[in-house]
């Protein structure tokens, strides 16, 4: 027969195990993100081999472009047009990619940071956001898919309580 372990000595494995198994999700986090960086690594190298012979493709297609000008146009006229559209294909290049960094280089108000704050400090027992709000106002007023009488109540001060009582 299996010898069965008191609840005294449960308890006292609690922490060695708790430990154990956030050293094994560690690991397996380590080694799956190890894949996922290989991974990573080869498909930048054949995106840059690929890069490269792009360079080299756009600039038989500009000298073609070039060369079927020279049938109609004088060689400088020629040369005059193709340099025109690259210089109008290089500025709207430019401005999309200023745009797009413009839009995205603030980094101080990020959702997953301020999640992560709300779990620390829900785990702390503070019960409220960093800022000072409530983790439960993040939440949809019909709730987490909730429906019915309980879905959306709204209390005296206006705020929407969930049907979650603080």
């Amino acid at each position: 027969m299996v010898q069965r372990k008191s609840l005294g000595d449960l308890l006292a494995e609690t922490p060695k195990l708790m430990v154990e198994l956030v050293k094994a999700e560690i690991d397996n986090l380590k080694t799956e993100i190890a894949g996922k960086a290989k991974g990573l690594g080869v498909g930048g190298a054949l995106l840059a081999v690929a890069g490269v012979l792009g360079v080299f493709l756009l600039s038989w297609l500009i000298y073609a472009g070039y060369q079927g000008l020279n049938e109609a146009f004088a060689p400088w006229l020629s040369a005059l047009i193709v340099s025109g559209v690259l210089l109008l294909l290089v500025a709207i290049l430019a401005l999309a990619g200023l745009s797009s960094i413009k839009k995205n280089k603030d980094f101080n108000n990020l959702e997953a940071v301020d999640s992560i704050k709300d779990d620390v400090n829900m785990v702390r027992g503070l019960g409220h956001a960093a800022d000072g709000s409530d983790p439960l106002d993040d939440i949809p007023a019909g709730g987490l898919g909730a429906t019915g009488p309980t879905a959306s109540r709204t209390d005296t001060t206006g705020s929407h309580s969930n049907g979650v009582q603080r």
